[in-house]
């Protein structure tokens, strides 16, 4: 399935984690708050259950989401660590 940026519920996923995540990035050192992009930990096409749970999402800028992809497997952890945390 492709993704609509249109579509009513996937604005509202990205808007409650810009809202928990108080529109700043969360990568670790980071916390910019301009240029963001919500994230699914879980990625978008093996995760259709997830899509828009808000537990699936996290707020990144666009220099820390680019510098993620590739090796989005690898921070799962850690971003569950981290809206765990909040």
């Amino acid at each position: 399935m492709k993704r609509n940026y249109d579509d009513p519920a996937y604005e509202q996923f990205r808007k409650s984690v810009l809202k928990r995540d108080k529109r700043k990035c969360m990568m670790p050192g980071c916390g910019k708050k301009t240029q963001l992009q919500v994230h699914h930990i879980k990625k978008w096409s093996r995760a259709s259950a997830l899509r828009y749970e808000t537990s699936n999402g996290i707020t990144l800028c666009r220099k820390c989401h680019d510098s993620i992809k590739g090796y989005e497997h690898q921070y799962e952890n850690m971003f569950r660590i981290i809206i765990n945390d909040l």
